[in-house]
Protein backbone atom coordinates (compact mmCIF):
# COMPACT_ATOMS: atom_id res chain seq x y z
CA UNK A 1 0.00 0.00 0.00
CA UNK A 2 1.38 3.30 -0.68
CA UNK A 3 1.98 6.22 1.77
CA UNK A 4 -0.12 8.62 2.04
CA UNK A 5 1.78 11.95 1.69
CA UNK A 6 0.06 15.24 2.93
CA UNK A 7 1.60 18.25 1.81
CA UNK A 8 0.86 21.53 2.19
CA UNK A 9 0.42 22.30 -1.30
CA UNK A 10 -2.36 20.17 -1.55
CA UNK A 11 -4.16 21.00 1.79
CA UNK A 12 -3.91 24.81 0.23
CA UNK A 13 -6.03 23.42 -2.99
CA UNK A 14 -8.17 21.45 -1.21
CA UNK A 15 -9.36 23.86 1.12
CA UNK A 16 -9.38 26.64 -2.24
CA UNK A 17 -11.44 23.77 -4.35
CA UNK A 18 -13.91 23.62 -0.91
CA UNK A 19 -14.33 27.31 -1.31
CA UNK A 20 -15.01 27.35 -4.73
CA UNK A 21 -17.23 24.64 -4.66
CA UNK A 22 -19.03 26.01 -1.83
CA UNK A 23 -19.49 28.93 -3.40
CA UNK A 24 -20.41 27.60 -6.61
CA UNK A 25 -23.24 25.45 -4.63
CA UNK A 26 -24.28 28.67 -2.61
CA UNK A 27 -24.31 30.85 -6.11
CA UNK A 28 -25.96 27.75 -7.98
CA UNK A 29 -27.97 26.00 -5.46
CA UNK A 30 -29.21 27.46 -2.54
CA UNK A 31 -29.87 31.59 -3.65
CA UNK A 32 -32.15 30.08 -6.26
CA UNK A 33 -33.64 28.11 -3.32
CA UNK A 34 -33.65 31.44 -0.89
CA UNK A 35 -35.14 33.15 -3.83
CA UNK A 36 -38.00 30.59 -4.48
CA UNK A 37 -38.84 30.08 -0.51
CA UNK A 38 -38.44 34.05 -0.28
CA UNK A 39 -40.65 34.64 -3.33
CA UNK A 40 -43.43 32.13 -1.76
CA UNK A 41 -43.25 33.37 1.86
CA UNK A 42 -44.11 37.13 0.03
CA UNK A 43 -46.77 35.15 -1.59
CA UNK A 44 -47.98 33.63 0.91
CA UNK A 45 -48.06 36.85 3.31
CA UNK A 46 -49.74 38.54 0.72
CA UNK A 47 -52.40 35.91 0.71
CA UNK A 48 -52.83 35.81 4.04
CA UNK A 49 -53.22 39.48 4.53
CA UNK A 50 -55.55 39.16 1.67
CA UNK A 51 -57.33 36.28 3.19
CA UNK A 52 -57.46 38.54 6.66
CA UNK A 53 -59.40 41.70 4.94
CA UNK A 54 -61.33 39.05 3.40
CA UNK A 55 -62.02 37.93 6.77
CA UNK A 56 -62.59 41.63 8.21
CA UNK A 57 -64.82 42.22 5.07
CA UNK A 58 -67.01 38.62 5.72
CA UNK A 59 -67.04 39.76 9.32
CA UNK A 60 -68.51 43.49 8.81
CA UNK A 61 -70.89 42.16 6.21
CA UNK A 62 -72.10 39.92 8.40
CA UNK A 63 -72.59 42.16 11.56
CA UNK A 64 -74.33 44.89 9.00
CA UNK A 65 -76.83 42.04 7.91
CA UNK A 66 -77.36 41.22 11.61
CA UNK A 67 -77.74 45.12 12.49
CA UNK A 68 -80.39 45.08 9.72
CA UNK A 69 -81.97 42.05 10.35
CA UNK A 70 -82.72 43.77 14.12
CA UNK A 71 -83.67 47.02 12.22
CA UNK A 72 -86.18 45.00 10.42
CA UNK A 73 -87.68 43.02 13.31
CA UNK A 74 -88.17 45.85 15.45
CA UNK A 75 -89.74 47.49 12.91
CA UNK A 76 -91.66 44.78 11.71
CA UNK A 77 -92.56 44.37 15.38
CA UNK A 78 -93.96 48.11 15.34
CA UNK A 79 -95.95 47.16 12.47
CA UNK A 80 -97.58 44.46 13.84
CA UNK A 81 -98.28 46.26 17.19
CA UNK A 82 -99.83 49.07 15.16
CA UNK A 83 -101.76 46.68 13.23
CA UNK A 84 -103.16 45.09 15.90
CA UNK A 85 -104.27 48.35 17.86
CA UNK A 86 -105.56 49.67 14.84
CA UNK A 87 -107.56 45.58 15.02
CA UNK A 88 -108.63 46.63 18.18
CA UNK A 89 -110.16 49.94 17.58
CA UNK A 90 -112.06 48.89 14.89
CA UNK A 91 -113.33 45.78 16.82
CA UNK A 92 -114.33 48.33 19.61
CA UNK A 93 -115.78 51.21 16.85
CA UNK A 94 -117.65 48.16 15.91
CA UNK A 95 -119.13 46.88 19.24
CA UNK A 96 -119.82 50.27 20.11
CA UNK A 97 -121.75 50.42 16.87
CA UNK A 98 -123.70 47.50 17.40
CA UNK A 99 -124.52 48.39 20.95
CA UNK A 100 -125.96 51.72 19.85
CA UNK A 101 -127.93 50.25 17.10
CA UNK A 102 -129.14 47.34 19.59
CA UNK A 103 -130.02 50.34 22.41
CA UNK A 104 -131.83 51.61 19.67
CA UNK A 105 -133.92 48.82 18.37
CA UNK A 106 -134.83 47.85 21.81
CA UNK A 107 -135.88 51.70 22.87
CA UNK A 108 -138.20 51.23 19.36
CA UNK A 109 -139.12 48.24 20.25
CA UNK A 110 -140.32 49.46 24.15
CA UNK A 111 -141.95 52.42 22.37
CA UNK A 112 -144.09 49.99 20.14
CA UNK A 113 -145.01 47.80 22.89
CA UNK A 114 -145.86 50.82 25.19
CA UNK A 115 -147.77 51.86 22.16
CA UNK A 116 -149.64 48.45 21.39
CA UNK A 117 -150.06 47.90 25.35
CA UNK A 118 -151.69 51.34 25.32
CA UNK A 119 -153.81 50.91 22.27
CA UNK A 120 -154.78 47.38 23.48
CA UNK A 121 -156.18 49.19 26.96
CA UNK A 122 -158.05 51.70 24.87
CA UNK A 123 -159.54 49.01 23.30
CA UNK A 124 -160.05 46.71 26.17
CA UNK A 125 -161.53 49.82 28.09
CA UNK A 126 -163.76 50.53 25.20
CA UNK A 127 -165.08 47.04 24.81
CA UNK A 128 -165.32 46.52 29.08
CA UNK A 129 -167.59 50.25 28.53
CA UNK A 130 -169.62 48.55 26.12
CA UNK A 131 -170.41 45.62 27.79
CA UNK A 132 -170.65 47.06 31.27
CA UNK A 133 -173.36 49.47 29.32
CA UNK A 134 -175.10 46.17 27.26
CA UNK A 135 -174.76 44.37 31.12
CA UNK A 136 -176.42 47.86 32.95
CA UNK A 137 -179.07 47.99 30.21
CA UNK A 138 -179.76 44.10 30.41
CA UNK A 139 -180.03 44.19 34.36
CA UNK A 140 -182.35 47.92 34.18
CA UNK A 141 -184.21 46.02 31.19
CA UNK A 142 -185.19 43.03 33.57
Amino acid sequence: MPELVITWQGLLFEAVSFLIFTYLLNLFLFKPIRKILKERETILSTHKDGKENFEDLTKKLYESAEQEKNKLKIELNGIRESYKKEGLAEAHRIIAEARKKASENLTEALKNFDKEKNDLIKDYMLKSEEIADLISKKIINL
